[in-house]
């Protein structure tokens, strides 16, 4: 069944993504506007407790609704509709395009809007925050750490990810705060394996000798491990590896990338498009063997 949720949800996405107004994260802003009209101290925004506020409603709410779901094809739809809403806010490949769009167009207000945008989210170091590497890591939050945890634990593990990767950006707005700095690294607990296996999923649909060697390189690196803590250590694998991905055999025989930045966009598209094939193939994988032991 949760493969089936996996695949209507993708398609009603992609479908959906063509509509102006979705995306658009409402439901988010309409939660935390209600905390803070139920709960208006700024101690507690500043505080870790503000994480379990936020988060521990909308994980109750969506255990009690499944629980009093029985029908298998009730909960099959709303398993698809609770993992729509976490996928996003907007697919990556619309952003892509509109942001070659905008190049293309000479829409330089465009193109710096788009790409402060895709460059939100965990920061890997410095020397790793390119726009590419940026791009993979919004891969994994839009998509792929919602589908992982969507895989394991059902509509509860894509609203505990959807929620838990949004807070640090929601909390940072009240400064470097202890809440703050608590949802940073709840979320990066729960990122640690999901982002691992993204990494390798980009590997794999690309080159993986190169990415495996770009991942082995940085965690090779004594100054990065120095300075870099184990979360933004995370973030670094993750797009290090998958630029490592991205990597073909050059005239001179080397790795090299595509020659365009339009070129380098449309293969970050296309390898996210094989990395989701190889994982739904996995999911199928582990579904089916799942329902033979259960036959």
């Amino acid at each position: 069944m949760q493969l089936i949720a996996i695949v209507l949800a993708l398609g009603l996405e992609r479908l959906l993504g063509q509509v102006d107004w979705w995306g658009q994260p409402f439901l988010q802003q309409a939660t935390v506007r209600g905390t803070r009209g139920l709960f208006p101290w700024k101690s507690l925004w500043r505080s870790p407790a503000v994480v379990p506020v936020l988060l521990i409603p909308p994980l109750g709410l969506v255990t009690a609704i499944e629980n009093q779901i029985e029908n298998p094809f009730v909960s099959l739809a709303w398993s698809a509709l609770v993992l729509l809403l976490c996928l996003g806010p907007r697919d990556l490949a619309d952003d892509i395009n509109r942001l070659i769009a905008a190049r293309a167009a000479g829409d330089e207000v465009t193109v710096a809007n788009l790409s402060r945008a895709l460059q939100r989210g965990p920061d890997p170091d410095p020397s790793h925050r390119s726009m590419v590497g940026a791009l993979f890591i919004q891969s994994h939050e839009r998509l792929f750490g919602i589908l992982l945890w969507f895989f394991v634990l059902g509509p509860v593990g894509a609203v505990l990810y959807r929620v838990a990767s949004r807070l640090p950006r929601v909390l940072h707005m009240e400064g470097e705060t202890l809440g703050a700095q608590f949802a940073d690294t709840l979320h990066g607990l729960l990122a640690w394996v999901p982002a691992r296996i993204t990494a390798l999923l980009f590997g794999l649909a690309g080159s993986l000798d190169d990415a495996l060697r770009s991942w082995v390189q940085l965690r090779g690196d004594p100054a990065f491990r120095l300075e870099a803590g184990w979360s933004r250590h995370t973030w670094a694998i993750l797009a290090e590896t998958a630029i490592g991905g991205l990597e073909t055999d050059g005239d001179g025989g080397g790795p090299a990338l595509p020659p365009t930045f339009e070129a380098l966009l449309h293969e970050v598209q296309h390898l996210q498009t094989r990395a989701l094939l190889i994982l739904l193939a996995f999911f199928a994988f582990f579904a089916t063997g799942a329902w033979v032991s259960g036959f």
